[in-house]
């Protein structure tokens, strides 16, 4: 499972990013035409969203967040400093209390996301789908697929690497140059 936290802490970075991103002017370039901004969306649209957020289970990922982090940190500081575990445990209980109470923020983004990429009437199809029995089979997968294709990923990563580095040293070579 670890993995997928690794995962789904990577996308929710990029989650996190994004109404930042979304509130700076994208770069145009000399001449260009302006693009029409993103138009709100309405309130059932968002509720929808907020709807395929939930059933989907990706709220589930938001909220395990703040224990994960505080996992990391105890991790890191047992091995550091193990001086101070139950000082450091007695400090985190409060912080991890009033921090999970943000992950609210995440699915806002999240839902706010959705509602600007997909009309209503599919987010309402796809809420329909998660909630069903298939839907939950599917939702219920999730972890262990996610885990296991992040696993598979890496090392179809590395195969292509070395690939491309075998094959790029080969074609140098006919040019007399060596990486």
């Amino acid at each position: 499972m670890t993995c997928f936290r690794h995962l789904t802490l990577a996308l929710l970075l990029a989650l996190a990013a994004a109404p930042a991103l979304a509130q700076q002017p994208p770069a145009q370039a000399p001449g260009a035409q302006a693009v029409a901004p993103i138009p709100a969306v309405s309130e059932s649209h968002l509720a929808a969203a907020r709807d395929v957020v939930v059933s989907s289970g990706l709220v589930k990922s938001f909220e395990g967040m703040v224990p994960q982090i505080a996992d990391q940190i105890r991790s890191g500081y047992s091995r550091t400093r193990p001086e101070i575990i139950k000082d450091m445990e007695e400090s985190l209980k409060p912080i991890i209390a009033d921090l999970s109470k943000q992950s609210e923020q995440m699915i806002i983004v999240a839902s706010t996301l959705y509602a600007r990429q997909v009309p209503e009437a599919d987010l309402k199809e796809i809420a329909n789908f998660f909630k069903s029995q298939a839907g939950q089979k599917f939702v219920l997968s999730q972890p262990q697929i996610l885990n296991d294709l992040f696993s598979q990923m890496q090392v179809f990563s590395q195969t292509l690497g070395n690939a491309m580095i075998d094959r790029l040293r080969e074609d140098l070579r006919k040019k007399n140059i060596t990486l």
